[in-house]
């Protein structure tokens, strides 16, 4: 397809490359002057040398990380990149500057791409156009089960669980030291976050704000980013693909609330005896492993999610909608939230 006619070419693309170009004259800036960066309260002080070598570290501990998640399971290999999706790439200002200490670029696109409107503007033949010596911290971080098939003698949970505890031991064992500070002074370990990637990819980014990004930002403010603007032909072209392009910018917010819901429904099923309704041919075990697969699509987005809502959506169509100042029960949440999912 047109590169300009992607859903992510306007407030993705063009705004990273904007906020990269901005970047990059700043890390020129600070490898010319060659002053250091004192942060206090983590008794830090970066130079343009030591911040490289930082960055470098990160990125030997990531590509460490990726190893185990393709080498030690099968997930990744069965599924091929089905995560890269339309707002996942997530790029965030520490992934900007590590490029450039890298002496690296982020992908400069062609006029025709072959990543399809759903699908990351960054996927390029299959495989992600960022340099192999940093892709995005989200993407880097995250892990799913895939498409499957899996095992049958093991709950997802417990699958998931095998990962985590993983990459937690290679967290543990191989952070580098600055991060190990910023977890000292906290009273956090960033690899307990690792039970859930996404959080953990928040986590660091946080970590990495507080001890790096945000002292850099105050001596080189270069992520203050303007509005894009863009010519009427652009604007035409655009018009086409605008509807949808809502409807992605809505899916990560509309994904937080799917989250919180899983989180409350699950600790409602582990702490109260509740009774299934009689219109619904499930239990609390089918509830529960339902809740397990609604939290692997909002997290993966497979390409079988349409299939695997779909087979969901049937089990609580019939779920009781609530009477007057009554509150939905958990069963019609369920019910809403695989109907809106649905929709997108």
């Amino acid at each position: 397809m047109k590169l300009i006619q992607h859903a992510e070419y306007q407030g993705v693309y063009l705004y990273n490359q904007e906020a990269f170009q901005r970047c990059q004259a700043a890390i020129a800036q600070w490898k010319e002057r060659n002053d250091s960066i004192a942060v206090p309260a983590y008794s830090l002080q970066w130079t343009y040398a030591s911040t490289q070598v930082f960055v470098r570290a990160l990125s030997q501990l990531f590509h460490e990380y990726n190893r185990i998640i393709w080498e030690d399971f099968n997930y990744c290999r069965q599924c091929g990149g089905q995560c890269c999706v339309s707002g996942a790439s997530n790029v965030r200002p520490f992934d900007f500057i590590a490029v450039a200490l890298l002496d690296k670029a982020i992908p400069v696109l062609q006029d025709n791409i072959t990543a399809w409107d759903r699908e990351c503007i960054y996927l390029s033949n299959h495989r992600c156009s960022w340099p192999d010596e940093w892709r995005t911290i989200k993407c880097w971080s995250f892990y799913c089960l895939g498409a499957g098939p899996w095992r049958a003698d093991a709950s997802i949970s417990e699958m998931r669980g095998e990962i985590a505890d993983k990459l937690q031991r290679l967290m543990r064992a191989s952070l580098p030291p600055q991060l190990r500070t910023y977890e000292e002074v906290q009273n956090i370990v960033l690899a307990d976050y690792l039970d859930e990637p996404l959080s953990f990819a928040n986590a660091l980014h946080n970590a990495l704000g507080e001890i790096f990004v945000a002292p850099f930002s105050e001596r080189y403010p270069a992520l203050a980013m303007p509005p894009i603007t863009t010519t009427v032909e652009d604007h035409n072209m655009l018009s086409k693909a605008s509807s949808r392009q809502r409807d992605i910018a809505l899916l990560p917010l509309f994904d937080e609330k799917v989250a919180a819901f899983i989180a409350e429904a699950i600790e409602q099923i582990y702490e109260h005896e509740i009774a299934v309704p009689e219109e619904l041919n499930i239990d609390a075990t089918q509830f529960l492993e339902d809740l397990e697969s609604l939290q692997w699509i909002i997290e993966g987005h497979p390409s079988q999610q349409s299939k695997l809502l779909k087979e969901m959506s049937l089990r609580y169509a019939n779920a009781p909608a609530p009477g007057d100042q009554e509150k939905s029960t958990l069963w019609y949440r369920m019910r809403d939230v695989i109907f809106t999912l649905l929709r997108f």
